[in-house]
Order: C-alpha cells, then structure tokens, then sequence
C-alpha cells in the first residue's frame, strides 16, 4: 500500500501544472488564447521557431531528436499505468500467473465466438468471461452477481459455458427485458458453438430450433414448448437501481434461494461514472457476502466529483453531486489532499489515444475540434453572441467540405437568426488558420494526459480497497486497447 501511496503523490505532482491543458475545453481554444495562456512555453517556442510540420515529422519518425514535444511525451509514460508497481498493475497473462502461484490451474477452454456480437463486445466478453470464471472457481463463489448488465452478453456466456448462476441487474427495465430475448438468441447461438467444439464432449448437445424472428423470450418458449437453459434458473435478472447502500447479498438469497452464509461474485463490465466506485462499496460491506471483486470501469466524465470547482460545467457537477455519493476521489490519499481533476479532464481520460496513435491521423481528429472553435470566435467576436459556449451542434465536420458549410448547418441547428455572408467567413478561416496547427498541439497533449489521469482515477480506487484492508488487490490489462479502449480491470479477493 505504501509503494502505490507513494506513486500516487508523485503522480499528482507531475499531473497538476498540466491540469490546465486537460480542462481546457476544445470550444475555448481560440477564444479563451489557449496557446499563449497553458500550453508550455517550450513547446509553444519551438513551435513558433521551428514550425509544426518540422515538429510534428519529428515527432512520429522512429528515430525522433529530443525536444520539448517528444519530452513531454516521455514524461507521461513515466505516470501512466506502466509506471505502477508491478504488483498493483499487470498485464493479463500477469494476472493468470497470480491465480496459479495460488496453486489453482485456470480452465482450458477456448469458445471462439463468432458473428452473434461485434467485433468490441465478442473479445471482451470472452475474455473477461475466462477470467470471471477462473478467479470465482478459485474463490469457490457459485454464484455471480453483474452489475449494470445491460444487454447481458457476459451474464449468458457465464451461464451457459461455465455453468454459474448469474444475477445480472440493470437499473433499465428496458435493458433487462432485452437481455432475456438476447439469451435466447444467444442460447440458440450456443448450441452451435458446442455443436462444433471438442471443449464440451460430456454436455448433451441440443440443435438450434430458432426458424424464424420472434419478439420476445416468452413468445418463444410458447411457440416451441421449450424451457431456456439458463433462463429463470441459472441466469436472473432484476431491475433494481443500484447504491452503496444496496443489499446485494439479499437480492441474491431473493432469486437463488441460499443460505446467508453464501459468499458471491461481484462483476461489472464497463460500470458507468461512479458506479464503478459503488461496486467498490458494495464489495468492502461485510453484509454483502462478497468475495470476490472484477471490475472494469468506463465514462469518467459522468463520475461524482467531491472537490472540483469549475464555473463551466457548474450546472452539469451539481446534478451529478446532488445525492453527495462521490465517485473520485474515494482513497484517503487523495481525499484528504482534496484533490480534483475537473470534467474536461476526466473527460480527457475517457478517450481513446491508443487508437489515435496508432492511426496517427492528425488531421481527421483535429478537423472537427478546429471548427467548432473558429466558429465560437465567430459567434461571440464577430456576432456578440457571449453565451453560446455550451451550446451543441453535433458531429457536423465530418459531413462538410469546408468550413463555410459547417457554419451554415451549425448556424441551422442552434436555430440562429443571422445572416451569413459566405466571402466573409471564407477570409475569417484564412485568419486563422495558424490556429489549427496550435490547436493540434493542443490536442497532442490532451492525448497524451489521457492515460496519466486514467491512471491516477483506477489507481485512486485500487488504494481505497488497500486502504479497507483488502489486501489481494491488482489492476488488470484485460482487453486490446484498439478495440476496447476501457480495458483495465480491478481484480479483488477476500482471502479467509
């Protein structure tokens, strides 16, 4: 605890001159002077020196020549998860490597899922799926409870390839009816899959009978006389809105009839805000009989903040705060330092910069970001309109040619009355087209800040269990982060 304590603070140290650049809202860019106001004066010197084609060649040829865009770059690998104790942050293979030095041998099974989800959900369901599997065979958790289930995907695989029953609830009735009539397609998809598979030789393989679309799982099972696998016995589900202060172990003695000495699984994939944190809660609550904890968080901008303190976003952070559950920070660490991070910055951390730098397509980011900004300095220099910072005008860039037409579909949708004179917005852009270069700096840092405050949130959550004395704790490196861009797990164990 001590060592993650430690990394902690030094990275809050390294994080909080450059807090500015990831509050710093794309829309204000130009109008707030981002570049002369927070963007490092290295950087920004070099730039005007040297010019951002120079730099930016510089910076994405393998054999780079140090200066200040490349070092701050190396400075946030530093803070980023890699830079964790190995014990508090590992890959997954890493994680395998601890559930067998606890002398278990993790399940040999390969389901090869194709076609019935995308491409995204297929692998971190699978995935994530074996690794429930394994860590609550371990635990000698028979029963798995997955919060915020949505559709149900990893609650079916669970259920039908390694025979758990499984509580999947949602705080959506909508999403709990269409995890049932996923299941059934599902179940149909399984049989399938069994049907070609030498992973299942002692289970009796039943065929697909689904010949046609039916609406929902009930209509089904009257049509065909047949009973779900896993439906009403060993899958569940409940509709039920999810606090700190819920009782999870009630819920699960409710459906599965057991005793209250039973000990449960606590699952989450993509657990939204700070319903992350609340699963946390819930898995530290002697009353809630859990055991055992695998978490993937996700939607950091949409977390209770406790200490943040931002006019921008005044209105949107009450709303979050108003029930006072807050989701960072949750470690004494940092909450006796009254550390804040701010929207814009979580929001930063809730992007996708592997993506991006693997793509290295600087222009088709950035383009969209430009022109929401150049239209901002023509709403509120050349038009007076002072308080249209928040307003929305969607993905619009990307279904334009030029910035003349974003401007007369953006003026369309805030439902302006004005009159656009095209010769004039054309020179407006020629103006300030520098910006566009500035503004790519800016978000090459903001992309690089990303995986350092994503880090500081996970790691954040991992001291507080620490800190409640839930001491075989780790995060995890679950899924391929060009697919799933959330892809860290917090794994806990209460070890008897």
């Amino acid at each position: 605890m001590e060592q993650l304590r430690s990394k902690l603070e030094e990275v809050i140290i390294y994080l909080k001159p450059y807090l500015p650049i990831a509050n710093g809202h794309v829309v204000n860019f130009i109008t707030h002077n981002f570049w002369e106001t927070i963007i490092p004066s290295d950087i920004r010197e070099e730039i005007d020196l040297k010019g951002t084609e120079f730099v930016f060649s510089n910076f994405w040829s393998e054999n780079q020549t140090p200066d200040p865009l490349t070092h701050f770059f190396t400075s946030t690998k530093y803070n980023n998860l890699n830079s964790y104790p190995s014990s508090c942050y590992m890959k997954l293979d890493d994680a395998y490597n601890v559930l067998k030095s606890w002398g278990y041998k993790p399940i040999n099974k390969s389901l090869n899922l194709k076609e019935f989800m995308g491409a995204k959900k297929m692998h971190e369901v699978e995935v994530m799926a074996k690794l429930v599997a394994d860590f609550s065979k371990y635990a000698g958790t028979d029963i798995i409870v997955d919060i915020g289930g949505g559709k149900g995907y990893l609650s079916s695989l669970l259920a039908l390839a390694y025979n758990f029953n499984v509580l999947g609830i949602d705080s959506q009735s909508i999403n709990s009816e269409g995890a049932r009539n996923r299941t059934v397609k599902f179940e149909k998809y399984w049989q399938s899959i069994k049907k070609k598979s030498n992973n299942f030789p002692e289970e009796k393989l039943t065929p697909p009978i689904i010949k046609e679309k039916l609406d929902t799982y009930k209509e089904y099972y009257e049509k065909y006389s047949r009973k779900s696998a896993v439906l009403g016995s060993t899958y569940k589900q409940i509709t039920e809105y999810v606090t700190e202060n819920t009782n999870i172990a009630h819920l699960a003695q409710t459906e599965f009839k057991v005793n209250n000495k039973e000990e449960f699984t606590l699952i989450g994939l993509h657990t939204c805000g700070s319903l992350g944190t609340t699963c946390l809660k819930l898995f530290t609550e002697p009353k809630n009989n859990l055991k055992l904890l695998v978490n993937v968080g996700c939607c950091y901008h949409l977390i209770e903040e406790e200490f943040t303190n931002d006019p921008f976003w005044d209105d949107i952070e009450n709303e979050l705060n108003k029930n006072e559950s807050y989701g960072f920070p949750v470690s004494n660490c940092l909450r006796e330092k009254k550390f804040q991070l701010g929207r814009d910055a979580r929001m930063c951390a809730s992007q996708s910069p592997d993506k991006f730098f693997n793509s290295k397509d600087l222009i088709n980011s950035t383009k969209p970001l430009f022109y929401r900004a150049l239209l901002q300095v023509y709403l509120v220099q050349e038009l007076g309109y002072e308080h249209i910072s928040r307003c929305h005008v969607g993905r619009l860039a990307n279904k334009c040619l030029t910035f003349n037409e974003y401007v007369h579909k953006a003026v369309k949708r805030l439902q302006l009355n004005i009159e656009i004179d095209n010769e004039k917005i054309n020179a407006f852009y020629d103006k300030y087209l520098i910006e566009y270069e500035r503004l790519k700096v800016f978000f090459l840092l903001k992309q690089a800040l990303a995986q350092v405050i994503e880090g500081l949130i996970i790691m954040d959550r991992l001291l507080y269990l620490y800190e409640q004395g839930i001491n075989e704790a780790f995060v995890a490196k679950l899924f391929d982060p060009l697919l799933s861009p959330r892809n860290h797990a917090i794994i806990a164990l209460k070890k008897n």
